[in-house]
Protein backbone atom coordinates (compact mmCIF):
# COMPACT_ATOMS: atom_id res chain seq x y z
CA UNK A 1 0.00 0.00 0.00
CA UNK A 2 2.47 3.02 -1.34
CA UNK A 3 1.01 6.86 -1.34
CA UNK A 4 -2.61 7.24 -1.25
CA UNK A 5 -5.58 7.01 -4.07
CA UNK A 6 -7.20 9.32 -6.20
CA UNK A 7 -10.66 9.35 -3.88
CA UNK A 8 -12.22 11.01 -6.52
CA UNK A 9 -12.17 7.61 -8.52
CA UNK A 10 -13.75 5.69 -5.83
CA UNK A 11 -16.98 4.78 -6.53
CA UNK A 12 -19.65 4.80 -4.02
CA UNK A 13 -23.23 4.95 -6.31
CA UNK A 14 -26.13 7.27 -4.53
CA UNK A 15 -28.06 3.54 -3.86
CA UNK A 16 -25.00 2.44 -2.55
CA UNK A 17 -22.22 -0.09 -4.20
CA UNK A 18 -22.16 -3.65 -5.24
CA UNK A 19 -18.88 -6.00 -4.52
CA UNK A 20 -19.93 -8.37 -7.59
CA UNK A 21 -18.56 -12.06 -8.08
CA UNK A 22 -15.99 -12.23 -5.10
CA UNK A 23 -15.86 -15.23 -2.95
CA UNK A 24 -17.77 -14.28 0.25
CA UNK A 25 -15.97 -15.64 3.32
CA UNK A 26 -18.71 -14.60 6.13
CA UNK A 27 -16.87 -14.57 9.68
CA UNK A 28 -18.99 -17.42 10.51
CA UNK A 29 -16.37 -20.14 9.97
CA UNK A 30 -18.29 -21.54 6.98
CA UNK A 31 -17.21 -22.21 3.72
CA UNK A 32 -16.86 -19.75 0.95
CA UNK A 33 -19.47 -18.82 -1.45
CA UNK A 34 -19.78 -16.98 -4.73
CA UNK A 35 -21.74 -14.02 -4.05
CA UNK A 36 -22.47 -9.94 -4.56
CA UNK A 37 -22.78 -7.78 -1.45
CA UNK A 38 -24.78 -4.32 -1.36
CA UNK A 39 -23.23 -1.89 1.15
CA UNK A 40 -25.37 1.22 1.53
CA UNK A 41 -25.00 4.22 4.06
CA UNK A 42 -22.91 2.65 6.76
CA UNK A 43 -24.77 -0.88 6.73
CA UNK A 44 -24.83 -3.54 4.59
CA UNK A 45 -27.88 -4.01 2.66
CA UNK A 46 -28.03 -7.58 0.78
CA UNK A 47 -25.64 -10.34 0.76
CA UNK A 48 -26.98 -12.63 -2.15
CA UNK A 49 -26.09 -15.00 -5.26
CA UNK A 50 -24.60 -13.21 -8.50
CA UNK A 51 -26.86 -10.49 -9.60
CA UNK A 52 -26.90 -9.79 -13.20
CA UNK A 53 -28.32 -6.39 -13.65
CA UNK A 54 -26.32 -4.07 -11.87
CA UNK A 55 -25.20 -0.62 -13.34
CA UNK A 56 -21.53 -0.67 -13.96
CA UNK A 57 -21.51 2.78 -11.88
CA UNK A 58 -22.29 0.62 -9.08
CA UNK A 59 -20.83 -2.56 -8.83
CA UNK A 60 -16.75 -3.04 -7.97
CA UNK A 61 -16.09 -5.91 -9.66
CA UNK A 62 -14.63 -8.89 -7.19
CA UNK A 63 -13.73 -11.56 -9.56
CA UNK A 64 -11.02 -13.83 -8.14
CA UNK A 65 -10.69 -11.49 -4.85
CA UNK A 66 -12.32 -12.45 -1.28
CA UNK A 67 -14.61 -10.53 0.53
CA UNK A 68 -14.22 -10.91 4.14
CA UNK A 69 -15.08 -9.10 7.24
CA UNK A 70 -12.95 -5.83 8.48
CA UNK A 71 -10.90 -7.48 10.92
CA UNK A 72 -11.61 -6.91 14.47
CA UNK A 73 -7.73 -6.27 16.37
CA UNK A 74 -9.06 -7.99 20.23
CA UNK A 75 -5.44 -7.38 21.45
CA UNK A 76 -3.80 -3.72 20.66
CA UNK A 77 -1.97 -1.12 22.26
CA UNK A 78 -3.22 1.98 19.56
CA UNK A 79 -4.46 3.79 23.04
CA UNK A 80 -3.02 6.73 21.53
CA UNK A 81 -2.10 6.45 17.85
CA UNK A 82 -4.69 8.40 16.57
CA UNK A 83 -3.87 11.36 18.74
CA UNK A 84 -0.47 11.22 17.06
CA UNK A 85 -0.84 10.14 13.60
CA UNK A 86 -5.42 9.60 12.90
CA UNK A 87 -4.46 7.93 9.46
CA UNK A 88 -2.30 5.86 11.27
CA UNK A 89 -1.82 3.16 8.53
CA UNK A 90 -0.28 -0.47 9.49
CA UNK A 91 -3.78 -1.90 10.25
CA UNK A 92 -6.12 -1.27 7.65
CA UNK A 93 -3.30 -2.11 4.83
CA UNK A 94 -4.08 -5.46 6.27
CA UNK A 95 -7.66 -5.19 6.29
CA UNK A 96 -7.96 -4.13 10.16
CA UNK A 97 -11.01 -1.88 11.01
CA UNK A 98 -11.30 -2.27 14.48
CA UNK A 99 -8.56 -1.58 17.56
CA UNK A 100 -9.69 -2.90 20.78
CA UNK A 101 -7.65 -0.97 23.12
CA UNK A 102 -6.67 -0.72 26.75
CA UNK A 103 -4.95 -3.87 27.14
CA UNK A 104 -2.03 -5.44 29.55
CA UNK A 105 -3.51 -2.89 32.43
CA UNK A 106 -2.56 0.72 30.07
CA UNK A 107 -5.21 3.11 29.18
CA UNK A 108 -5.22 7.00 28.64
CA UNK A 109 -8.11 7.28 31.76
CA UNK A 110 -9.17 7.18 34.13
CA UNK A 111 -7.60 10.43 35.07
CA UNK A 112 -6.77 11.70 39.10
CA UNK A 113 -5.61 15.40 38.96
CA UNK A 114 -3.25 14.91 40.77
CA UNK A 115 -1.65 11.78 38.94
CA UNK A 116 -1.93 13.26 35.65
CA UNK A 117 1.86 13.31 35.00
CA UNK A 118 2.24 9.51 36.52
CA UNK A 119 -0.24 8.55 34.04
CA UNK A 120 1.08 9.96 30.79
CA UNK A 121 4.52 8.21 31.90
CA UNK A 122 2.47 5.60 32.67
CA UNK A 123 1.11 4.65 28.88
CA UNK A 124 4.66 5.95 26.94
CA UNK A 125 5.45 1.95 28.43
CA UNK A 126 3.28 0.61 25.03
CA UNK A 127 5.77 2.18 22.69
CA UNK A 128 4.61 5.79 21.72
CA UNK A 129 6.12 9.46 22.63
CA UNK A 130 4.71 11.16 25.57
CA UNK A 131 0.90 11.90 25.15
CA UNK A 132 -0.52 14.99 27.05
CA UNK A 133 -3.79 13.53 29.02
CA UNK A 134 -5.95 16.65 29.06
CA UNK A 135 -9.36 15.07 29.76
CA UNK A 136 -10.74 13.51 32.64
CA UNK A 137 -12.30 9.98 32.15
CA UNK A 138 -13.36 7.51 29.11
CA UNK A 139 -15.85 10.07 28.21
CA UNK A 140 -13.54 12.84 27.57
CA UNK A 141 -10.99 10.77 26.06
CA UNK A 142 -13.70 9.01 23.50
CA UNK A 143 -14.31 13.17 22.71
CA UNK A 144 -10.93 13.37 21.74
CA UNK A 145 -9.91 10.88 19.55
CA UNK A 146 -13.21 11.11 18.14
CA UNK A 147 -11.91 14.95 17.22
CA UNK A 148 -9.20 13.86 15.83
CA UNK A 149 -10.99 11.66 13.21
CA UNK A 150 -9.32 8.29 13.37
CA UNK A 151 -9.21 6.01 10.13
CA UNK A 152 -10.63 3.08 12.13
CA UNK A 153 -12.74 1.87 14.41
CA UNK A 154 -11.76 2.00 18.57
CA UNK A 155 -13.10 -0.19 21.54
CA UNK A 156 -11.92 0.94 24.92
CA UNK A 157 -10.89 -1.56 27.82
CA UNK A 158 -10.02 0.41 30.83
CA UNK A 159 -6.79 -0.68 32.41
CA UNK A 160 -6.34 -2.02 35.73
CA UNK A 161 -2.83 -0.31 36.25
CA UNK A 162 -4.44 3.20 34.98
CA UNK A 163 -7.33 2.39 37.72
CA UNK A 164 -4.75 2.25 40.12
CA UNK A 165 -2.65 4.69 39.86
CA UNK A 166 -5.52 7.01 39.88
CA UNK A 167 -6.85 5.35 43.01
CA UNK A 168 -4.09 4.34 44.98
CA UNK A 169 -1.11 5.44 42.56
CA UNK A 170 1.92 3.18 41.67
CA UNK A 171 3.57 1.90 44.68
CA UNK A 172 3.05 -1.54 46.26
CA UNK A 173 0.79 -0.75 49.21
CA UNK A 174 -1.54 -2.97 50.94
CA UNK A 175 -4.87 -2.01 49.71
CA UNK A 176 -8.11 -1.58 52.25
CA UNK A 177 -11.65 -1.89 52.16
CA UNK A 178 -12.07 1.49 51.34
CA UNK A 179 -9.26 1.29 48.30
CA UNK A 180 -10.66 -1.35 47.14
CA UNK A 181 -14.67 0.09 46.92
CA UNK A 182 -12.80 3.12 45.55
CA UNK A 183 -11.01 0.84 42.61
CA UNK A 184 -14.82 -0.81 42.38
CA UNK A 185 -16.02 2.82 41.71
CA UNK A 186 -14.00 3.69 39.36
CA UNK A 187 -14.35 0.86 37.40
CA UNK A 188 -18.20 0.89 37.29
CA UNK A 189 -17.96 4.31 36.13
CA UNK A 190 -15.87 3.55 32.95
CA UNK A 191 -18.31 0.53 32.36
CA UNK A 192 -21.61 2.95 32.62
CA UNK A 193 -19.18 5.38 30.01
CA UNK A 194 -19.11 2.68 27.51
CA UNK A 195 -15.91 0.45 28.46
CA UNK A 196 -15.95 -3.39 27.26
CA UNK A 197 -14.29 -4.95 30.02
CA UNK A 198 -10.75 -4.51 31.90
CA UNK A 199 -7.38 -5.36 31.36
CA UNK A 200 -4.45 -6.46 33.97
CA UNK A 201 -1.15 -6.09 33.45
CA UNK A 202 0.42 -8.66 35.75
CA UNK A 203 3.96 -8.14 34.59
CA UNK A 204 3.70 -4.02 34.77
CA UNK A 205 3.47 -1.84 37.54
CA UNK A 206 1.89 -1.28 39.45
CA UNK A 207 -0.86 -3.72 38.16
CA UNK A 208 1.40 -6.48 38.98
CA UNK A 209 1.01 -5.54 43.00
CA UNK A 210 -2.73 -6.90 42.71
CA UNK A 211 -3.59 -10.05 44.55
CA UNK A 212 -6.74 -12.60 44.00
CA UNK A 213 -8.71 -10.82 46.39
CA UNK A 214 -8.24 -7.50 44.28
CA UNK A 215 -8.68 -9.30 41.03
CA UNK A 216 -11.91 -10.99 41.76
CA UNK A 217 -13.26 -7.86 43.26
CA UNK A 218 -13.11 -6.07 40.45
CA UNK A 219 -14.39 -8.83 38.30
CA UNK A 220 -17.48 -8.79 40.12
CA UNK A 221 -18.06 -5.59 39.35
CA UNK A 222 -17.18 -6.72 35.37
CA UNK A 223 -19.74 -9.54 35.90
CA UNK A 224 -22.07 -7.51 36.69
CA UNK A 225 -21.97 -5.11 34.10
CA UNK A 226 -21.46 -8.13 31.18
CA UNK A 227 -18.25 -6.96 30.58
CA UNK A 228 -14.90 -8.94 30.01
CA UNK A 229 -11.58 -9.71 32.13
CA UNK A 230 -8.52 -9.96 29.69
CA UNK A 231 -5.38 -10.85 31.45
CA UNK A 232 -1.89 -9.81 30.92
CA UNK A 233 -1.04 -12.46 32.85
CA UNK A 234 2.00 -13.03 36.09
CA UNK A 235 5.25 -14.63 34.72
CA UNK A 236 4.96 -17.42 37.36
CA UNK A 237 6.44 -20.59 37.28
CA UNK A 238 4.68 -23.70 35.20
CA UNK A 239 0.86 -23.38 34.35
CA UNK A 240 0.49 -20.84 37.51
CA UNK A 241 -0.61 -17.89 35.22
CA UNK A 242 -3.50 -19.81 33.73
CA UNK A 243 -4.80 -21.12 36.71
CA UNK A 244 -4.97 -18.17 38.51
CA UNK A 245 -6.75 -16.29 35.77
CA UNK A 246 -9.60 -19.29 35.89
CA UNK A 247 -9.44 -18.80 39.36
CA UNK A 248 -10.36 -15.10 38.66
CA UNK A 249 -12.49 -16.32 35.98
CA UNK A 250 -14.44 -18.61 38.87
CA UNK A 251 -14.87 -16.91 41.77
CA UNK A 252 -16.10 -13.51 40.37
CA UNK A 253 -18.42 -15.37 37.46
CA UNK A 254 -16.28 -13.05 35.36
CA UNK A 255 -16.06 -13.69 31.15
CA UNK A 256 -12.15 -14.05 30.91
CA UNK A 257 -10.26 -13.09 27.85
CA UNK A 258 -6.51 -14.53 28.24
CA UNK A 259 -4.36 -12.03 26.15
CA UNK A 260 -1.20 -13.16 23.81
CA UNK A 261 -1.21 -16.53 25.23
CA UNK A 262 2.56 -17.39 24.98
CA UNK A 263 5.02 -19.89 26.64
CA UNK A 264 8.25 -17.89 27.20
CA UNK A 265 10.32 -19.90 29.56
CA UNK A 266 12.53 -22.17 27.59
CA UNK A 267 10.83 -25.35 30.61
CA UNK A 268 7.60 -24.67 29.10
CA UNK A 269 8.33 -24.82 25.43
CA UNK A 270 6.36 -27.63 23.70
CA UNK A 271 3.92 -27.45 26.36
CA UNK A 272 0.85 -25.70 24.64
CA UNK A 273 -1.38 -28.87 24.75
CA UNK A 274 -1.00 -28.69 28.13
CA UNK A 275 -2.08 -25.13 28.45
CA UNK A 276 -4.94 -25.55 26.36
CA UNK A 277 -5.94 -28.47 28.40
CA UNK A 278 -6.69 -26.66 31.50
CA UNK A 279 -8.78 -23.83 29.41
CA UNK A 280 -10.76 -26.95 28.10
CA UNK A 281 -11.31 -28.09 31.04
CA UNK A 282 -12.33 -24.55 32.46
CA UNK A 283 -14.98 -24.06 29.81
CA UNK A 284 -16.41 -27.57 29.82
CA UNK A 285 -17.33 -26.64 33.78
CA UNK A 286 -18.88 -23.92 32.52
CA UNK A 287 -16.61 -21.21 32.52
CA UNK A 288 -16.63 -18.05 29.69
CA UNK A 289 -13.10 -18.33 28.63
CA UNK A 290 -10.98 -17.93 25.78
CA UNK A 291 -7.63 -16.77 24.97
CA UNK A 292 -5.88 -14.56 21.91
CA UNK A 293 -2.66 -15.10 20.68
CA UNK A 294 -0.70 -13.44 18.12
CA UNK A 295 1.19 -15.29 14.81
CA UNK A 296 4.78 -14.81 16.12
CA UNK A 297 7.77 -16.47 17.99
CA UNK A 298 8.63 -13.41 19.39
CA UNK A 299 7.44 -10.36 22.03
CA UNK A 300 7.74 -6.80 22.75
CA UNK A 301 7.57 -4.31 25.06
CA UNK A 302 9.39 -1.40 27.29
CA UNK A 303 12.56 -3.20 29.08
CA UNK A 304 11.88 -1.11 32.38
CA UNK A 305 9.21 -4.25 32.49
CA UNK A 306 11.92 -6.86 33.59
CA UNK A 307 13.47 -4.19 36.19
CA UNK A 308 12.81 -5.06 39.82
CA UNK A 309 9.21 -4.13 40.72
CA UNK A 310 10.56 -1.34 43.60
CA UNK A 311 12.92 0.11 41.02
CA UNK A 312 9.78 0.85 39.16
CA UNK A 313 7.40 2.35 41.59
CA UNK A 314 8.71 6.02 41.63
CA UNK A 315 8.45 5.95 37.83
CA UNK A 316 11.42 7.05 35.71
CA UNK A 317 12.61 9.94 37.97
CA UNK A 318 12.69 7.25 40.29
CA UNK A 319 14.31 4.64 38.48
CA UNK A 320 16.89 7.58 37.75
CA UNK A 321 17.34 8.25 41.37
CA UNK A 322 17.83 4.69 42.92
CA UNK A 323 20.07 3.96 40.17
CA UNK A 324 22.26 6.48 41.23
CA UNK A 325 22.51 5.22 44.71
CA UNK A 326 25.66 2.99 44.80
CA UNK A 327 24.11 0.41 47.01
CA UNK A 328 20.52 0.72 45.06
CA UNK A 329 22.92 -0.07 41.69
CA UNK A 330 24.10 -2.95 43.04
CA UNK A 331 21.02 -4.64 44.21
CA UNK A 332 19.28 -3.72 40.96
CA UNK A 333 21.85 -5.46 39.00
CA UNK A 334 21.83 -8.59 41.05
CA UNK A 335 18.50 -8.83 41.13
CA UNK A 336 17.97 -8.08 37.24
CA UNK A 337 21.13 -10.72 36.63
CA UNK A 338 18.40 -13.99 38.09
CA UNK A 339 16.66 -13.31 34.99
CA UNK A 340 13.46 -12.33 32.80
CA UNK A 341 10.82 -11.45 35.21
CA UNK A 342 13.70 -12.65 38.08
CA UNK A 343 12.77 -16.67 36.94
CA UNK A 344 13.94 -17.10 33.40
CA UNK A 345 17.79 -17.27 32.68
CA UNK A 346 18.83 -14.87 30.59
CA UNK A 347 19.59 -14.89 26.71
CA UNK A 348 21.08 -11.34 26.04
CA UNK A 349 21.96 -12.59 21.89
CA UNK A 350 17.53 -13.22 22.04
CA UNK A 351 16.70 -9.64 23.47
CA UNK A 352 17.06 -7.14 20.54
CA UNK A 353 16.51 -3.07 21.09
CA UNK A 354 13.87 -1.84 18.76
CA UNK A 355 13.81 1.83 19.68
CA UNK A 356 16.46 3.85 22.56
CA UNK A 357 14.62 7.15 22.05
CA UNK A 358 16.14 9.32 19.86
CA UNK A 359 19.37 9.73 21.28
CA UNK A 360 20.90 6.38 20.58
CA UNK A 361 19.67 5.14 16.81
CA UNK A 362 22.39 3.16 16.21
CA UNK A 363 21.69 0.49 18.71
CA UNK A 364 17.91 -0.58 17.29
CA UNK A 365 18.29 -4.13 15.42
CA UNK A 366 21.19 -5.01 17.75
CA UNK A 367 20.73 -7.46 20.35
CA UNK A 368 21.42 -6.73 24.19
CA UNK A 369 24.61 -8.88 23.76
CA UNK A 370 26.30 -7.17 20.95
CA UNK A 371 25.54 -3.74 22.10
CA UNK A 372 27.77 -4.39 25.57
CA UNK A 373 30.45 -6.31 24.07
CA UNK A 374 30.79 -3.07 21.26
CA UNK A 375 30.17 -0.69 24.26
CA UNK A 376 32.34 -3.36 26.68
CA UNK A 377 29.92 -3.41 29.40
CA UNK A 378 27.54 -6.02 30.65
CA UNK A 379 24.32 -6.77 29.44
CA UNK A 380 22.96 -5.82 33.26
CA UNK A 381 24.78 -2.70 33.21
CA UNK A 382 23.73 -1.29 29.92
CA UNK A 383 20.36 -2.10 30.46
CA UNK A 384 20.37 0.01 33.92
CA UNK A 385 22.16 3.04 32.16
CA UNK A 386 19.60 3.18 29.28
CA UNK A 387 16.74 2.58 31.30
CA UNK A 388 18.15 5.46 33.93
CA UNK A 389 18.83 7.79 30.93
CA UNK A 390 15.55 6.99 29.08
CA UNK A 391 13.19 5.65 31.23
CA UNK A 392 10.18 4.00 28.83
CA UNK A 393 11.57 4.76 25.85
CA UNK A 394 13.74 2.23 25.68
CA UNK A 395 11.65 -0.87 23.72
CA UNK A 396 12.81 -4.21 23.02
CA UNK A 397 12.51 -7.48 21.04
CA UNK A 398 12.45 -10.69 22.83
CA UNK A 399 12.95 -13.95 21.27
CA UNK A 400 11.50 -16.38 23.78
CA UNK A 401 8.78 -18.29 22.28
CA UNK A 402 8.60 -22.07 20.26
CA UNK A 403 7.06 -21.68 16.71
CA UNK A 404 5.49 -25.14 17.84
CA UNK A 405 3.58 -23.88 20.48
CA UNK A 406 2.33 -20.47 18.21
CA UNK A 407 0.89 -23.15 15.82
CA UNK A 408 -0.82 -25.14 18.60
CA UNK A 409 -2.42 -22.46 20.19
CA UNK A 410 -3.56 -20.72 16.49
CA UNK A 411 -5.38 -23.97 15.60
CA UNK A 412 -7.19 -24.71 18.67
CA UNK A 413 -11.03 -23.65 18.83
CA UNK A 414 -10.71 -21.24 21.86
CA UNK A 415 -8.18 -19.03 20.58
CA UNK A 416 -8.99 -15.72 18.58
CA UNK A 417 -6.55 -13.44 16.82
CA UNK A 418 -5.20 -10.63 17.77
CA UNK A 419 -1.48 -8.27 17.01
CA UNK A 420 -0.31 -7.17 20.18
CA UNK A 421 0.78 -4.26 18.27
CA UNK A 422 -0.52 -0.75 16.99
CA UNK A 423 -1.29 1.48 14.12
CA UNK A 424 1.58 2.70 12.89
CA UNK A 425 2.83 4.36 9.86
CA UNK A 426 5.93 3.42 7.69
CA UNK A 427 7.77 6.58 9.29
CA UNK A 428 7.64 5.17 12.79
CA UNK A 429 11.07 5.43 14.31
CA UNK A 430 13.44 2.66 15.17
CA UNK A 431 12.93 -1.41 14.37
CA UNK A 432 9.29 -1.72 15.98
CA UNK A 433 8.12 -5.78 15.95
CA UNK A 434 6.92 -6.60 13.01
CA UNK A 435 3.34 -7.74 14.47
CA UNK A 436 2.31 -3.85 14.12
CA UNK A 437 2.71 -4.20 9.89
CA UNK A 438 1.76 -7.53 9.57
CA UNK A 439 0.09 -9.94 11.98
CA UNK A 440 -3.03 -10.29 10.00
CA UNK A 441 -1.24 -10.39 6.68
CA UNK A 442 1.21 -13.37 8.37
CA UNK A 443 -1.75 -15.20 9.65
CA UNK A 444 -3.08 -15.80 6.09
CA UNK A 445 0.24 -16.11 3.69
CA UNK A 446 2.28 -18.21 6.29
CA UNK A 447 -0.38 -19.83 8.82
CA UNK A 448 -3.31 -20.86 6.18
CA UNK A 449 -1.58 -20.37 2.98
CA UNK A 450 2.08 -21.67 3.52
CA UNK A 451 1.43 -24.03 6.49
CA UNK A 452 -2.14 -24.93 6.49
CA UNK A 453 -2.48 -24.70 10.30
CA UNK A 454 -6.13 -23.28 9.85
CA UNK A 455 -8.36 -22.87 6.99
CA UNK A 456 -9.26 -19.77 5.45
CA UNK A 457 -12.89 -19.58 7.46
CA UNK A 458 -11.35 -20.38 10.31
CA UNK A 459 -8.53 -17.65 10.63
CA UNK A 460 -11.30 -15.36 9.18
CA UNK A 461 -13.39 -16.13 12.07
CA UNK A 462 -10.81 -16.08 14.75
CA UNK A 463 -10.60 -12.51 13.34
CA UNK A 464 -13.74 -11.06 13.02
CA UNK A 465 -16.89 -12.92 14.00
CA UNK A 466 -15.20 -14.15 17.25
CA UNK A 467 -14.08 -11.41 18.36
CA UNK A 468 -17.22 -9.22 17.79
CA UNK A 469 -18.86 -11.93 20.06
CA UNK A 470 -16.74 -11.80 22.91
CA UNK A 471 -16.77 -7.93 23.11
CA UNK A 472 -20.31 -7.93 22.77
CA UNK A 473 -20.43 -6.05 19.25
CA UNK A 474 -23.21 -7.53 17.37
CA UNK A 475 -23.54 -5.38 14.27
CA UNK A 476 -20.00 -6.44 13.27
CA UNK A 477 -17.76 -9.23 12.81
CA UNK A 478 -20.04 -10.84 9.79
CA UNK A 479 -21.03 -10.55 6.57
CA UNK A 480 -24.73 -10.35 6.57
CA UNK A 481 -27.46 -8.23 5.90
CA UNK A 482 -27.69 -5.26 8.93
CA UNK A 483 -24.38 -5.89 10.00
CA UNK A 484 -22.00 -2.71 9.90
CA UNK A 485 -20.07 -2.44 6.54
CA UNK A 486 -16.63 -2.92 7.64
CA UNK A 487 -15.44 -4.84 4.61
CA UNK A 488 -11.90 -6.17 3.43
CA UNK A 489 -11.75 -7.29 -0.25
CA UNK A 490 -8.71 -9.41 -0.22
CA UNK A 491 -6.68 -10.89 -3.20
CA UNK A 492 -5.68 -13.85 -1.61
CA UNK A 493 -2.80 -15.33 -3.22
CA UNK A 494 -1.26 -11.69 -3.11
CA UNK A 495 -1.46 -11.28 0.58
CA UNK A 496 1.94 -11.16 2.21
CA UNK A 497 3.77 -9.68 5.00
CA UNK A 498 6.00 -7.24 3.57
CA UNK A 499 7.77 -6.37 7.58
CA UNK A 500 10.83 -7.99 8.22
CA UNK A 501 12.99 -7.67 11.50
CA UNK A 502 15.45 -5.79 9.78
CA UNK A 503 13.05 -3.50 7.99
CA UNK A 504 9.91 -3.86 9.57
CA UNK A 505 7.77 -0.32 9.04
CA UNK A 506 6.51 -1.77 5.44
CA UNK A 507 2.63 -2.23 5.26
CA UNK A 508 1.06 -5.73 3.51
CA UNK A 509 0.49 -5.88 0.29
CA UNK A 510 -2.58 -7.61 -1.14
CA UNK A 511 -5.80 -6.17 0.36
CA UNK A 512 -7.28 -4.57 -2.72
CA UNK A 513 -10.06 -2.61 -0.77
CA UNK A 514 -11.26 -1.80 2.68
CA UNK A 515 -14.79 0.02 3.84
CA UNK A 516 -15.66 0.97 7.26
CA UNK A 517 -18.63 2.20 8.30
CA UNK A 518 -19.66 2.19 4.76
CA UNK A 519 -16.68 4.96 3.42
CA UNK A 520 -13.91 3.75 1.71
CA UNK A 521 -10.52 4.12 3.05
CA UNK A 522 -8.53 1.44 0.54
CA UNK A 523 -9.28 1.64 -3.08
CA UNK A 524 -7.26 -0.61 -5.13
CA UNK A 525 -4.36 -1.13 -2.75
CA UNK A 526 -4.23 1.86 -1.90
CA UNK A 527 -5.30 4.60 1.10
CA UNK A 528 -8.19 7.12 0.06
CA UNK A 529 -7.77 9.70 3.23
CA UNK A 530 -10.84 9.15 4.08
CA UNK A 531 -11.31 9.15 7.95
CA UNK A 532 -14.49 6.75 8.34
CA UNK A 533 -13.76 5.78 12.27
CA UNK A 534 -15.45 5.63 15.22
CA UNK A 535 -14.94 5.53 19.24
CA UNK A 536 -17.40 2.34 19.49
CA UNK A 537 -19.22 2.56 23.56
CA UNK A 538 -20.41 -0.49 25.09
CA UNK A 539 -24.61 -0.50 25.07
CA UNK A 540 -24.62 3.37 22.60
Amino acid sequence: MRGSFDGSQVRAAENGTWLCNGAVVDGTGRPPFLGDVLLAGDEIKAVSAPVAEVDESDRIDCTGLTIVPGFIDIHTHSDVSFLHEPGAGSKVAQGVTTEVIGNCGFSPFPVARSRRDALEEFITGIGFPRQRVWWDDLAGFAEAVTASGPVMNVVPLVGHGALRIACTGSTDVHLDRADLERLAASLGKSLEQGAFGMSSGLTYVPSKFANLDELVRLGRVLAEHGAMYATHARATPGTEPFEEAIAVCRAAGVKLQFSHVALNDPKMWRRAPEVVALFQAAADRGLDVRYDVYPYHASASALTQYLPGWLQESGETGIREQLSSGRLYDRARRELSRGLFGAIPWDWSRVVFSFVDTGRPELAGRSVAQAAEALDTGPEDLCLDLCARYGNRVQVVLFYRDEADVEFFLADPLSIVGSDGSAMTEDAPGKPHPRNFGAHARLIERYVRARSVVDLPTAVHKSTLAAAERLGLIDRGRIAAGAKADIAVLDLAAVRERATWADPCRYAEGVRHVWINGRQVVAYGRTTGARAGRFLLRGR
